[in-house]
């Protein structure tokens, strides 16, 4: 849905993935390389504790006293911990009791230099590999150089580092899911103020409020005032319009009644033909002055009517057109019972009893009749004459007819389009159509 707190809802979300993505990854990495840097120090210290825990026997031999070694896991086999001391010359002069899953082999290095490296390989296994080079001075001054080298499995770490950022990932998870609910219940206190101004105006339009609440939050006020000042200013409007009409109609009122009496006036010479002839103009006249003024009072465009369906008044158009036009055979009604249009019912009425009128007097035997809830429009077929190519875009202008021969003054389909054109819709002719004629009613949609 297309609306202000679905938009929200989805930047807050978005905002909050890339967030905790963002802080997971970083989290990650740098527990990651507090791990290994942890590693490194503890095997450098492990290292150091093997070396407190040398000496040199009588044979002028390098020994570890394992007792001293302040590891114990040294002691213990298959615990992924591994230590051993090397000569220069690759011999080995000793190692512990406990194994680890791959072994490297120790590099040459200048004495009194570290080496840490964590060393990848699918066929042999994963290993983080400490390594000191160092030399011990014997007694006659001779250098006894030797690698120190302790090894730990890197399956032991990658272990503890995969638990760790499983639990980081779904603490962030929950979270995320926790602050994502939070904030649609803060975005849902926070947009009340609108969802309260757009249920007011679902009142207006159906007649139960004359006008929005005054009392609503500061930044809307100004909104408020406005919309009430329009719907105010548009009924003034309308309210200003039906007085001029009676106004006009009270200013002819006088002339009329003059030229109604003229023939009864025995000082006028007009003769009884004249006179008559008068007499019923001036009738006319007033019949027509009241009669418009009657449909400008109930036919200001009611934009905030109640949507209502077209289907009853459709109806009853067709039964007393039927009545009225025995050439007809048959008005074929195919409407859809949910459909509604947003106009008075006094103006529909109008538009259609015009359009239909029309298919009746002018259109063929047979006449259809289709409303279509989606595209918002009804559709009135015939299988007369259709409507002459080259005439569609003046037929719709008052006073112009298609079929000439025929009686009537030509401005029903003016006078509906125009009607329909004032409440947002349209009225258009299908030159296409070529079984007849075809005139399409698009009204407004009424949910906007």
């Amino acid at each position: 849905m297309n609306t202000i707190s679905a938009r929200l809802n989805k930047a807050t979300a978005i905002v909050l993935a890339l967030f905790v993505l963002l802080t997971g990854l970083s989290i990650s990495y740098s527990v990651k390389q507090r791990a290994e840097t942890a590693l490194e120090d503890r095997l450098k210290g492990l290292i150091y504790g093997i070396l407190g825990a040398s000496d040199i026997d009588s044979n002028q031999q390098l020994f570890v006293n394992e007792a001293e070694i302040p590891e114990s896991r040294l002691n213990l086999s298959t615990n992924g911990l591994y230590a051993e001391i090397v000569a220069n010359t690759g011999e080995r002069i000793w190692q512990s009791k406990s194994t680890a899953g791959y072994i490297p082999k120790h590099t040459y290095t200048p004495i009194g230099q570290w080496l840490f490296e964590r060393i990848d390989s699918t066929s042999s296994g994963r290993a983080h590999r400490m390594q000191l080079s160092s030399v011990w001075v014997l007694e006659n001054d001779e250098e006894l150089p030797f690698f120190v080298q302790v090894v730990a499995d890197g399956d032991v770490l990658s272990g503890q580092l995969k638990r760790f950022d499983r639990t980081l990932w779904l603490t962030l998870l929950a979270s995320a899911i926790f602050l994502l609910l939070l904030q649609r219940w803060i975005l849902h206190k926070a947009l009340l103020p609108l969802r309260d101004i757009g249920k007011e105006l679902q009142n207006i339009e159906k007649g139960q409020s004359e006008a929005l609440s005054e009392h609503v939050v500061g930044e809307l006020k100004p909104l408020a005032n406005s919309i009430n000042t329009l719907i105010s200013s548009e009924r003034n409007r309308h309210e200003q319009y039906r007085h001029l009409l009676d106004d006009l109609a009270h200013s002819l009122k006088t002339p009329v009644s003059v030229l109604k009496n003229l023939p009864h006036n025995k000082t006028n010479q007009v003769s009884d033909a004249a006179g008559e002839i008068i007499k019923t103009e001036t009738l006319q006249i007033q019949d027509t002055i009241q009669r418009y003024l009657q449909r400008a009072a109930m036919r200001t465009p009611a934009y905030l009517a109640k949507p209502i369906s077209p289907a009853p008044i459709i109806t009853r158009l067709r039964n007393s057109l039927l009545k009225i036009y025995p050439q007809v055979e048959h008005i074929d009604l195919q409407l859809e019972q949910d459909f509604k249009v947003r106009i008075a019912d006094t103006d529909l009425y109008e538009i259609l009893g015009n359009v239909l009128d029309n298919a009746c007097k002018h259109g063929g035997r047979k006449i259809k009749v289709i409303s279509n809830a989606e595209n918002q429009s009804i559709v009135i077929e015939d299988n007369g004459a259709g409507f002459p190519p080259d005439q569609i875009a003046e037929l719709l202008d008052r006073g112009v007819r298609a079929d000439s021969s025929s009686e009537g003054e030509g401005i029903g389909l003016a006078s509906a389009s125009a009607l329909l054109t004032a409440y947002g819709g349209m009225l258009t002719l299908d030159a296409e159509f070529k079984q007849g004629a075809r005139v399409v009613l698009h009204f407004r949609d009424p949910t906007v």
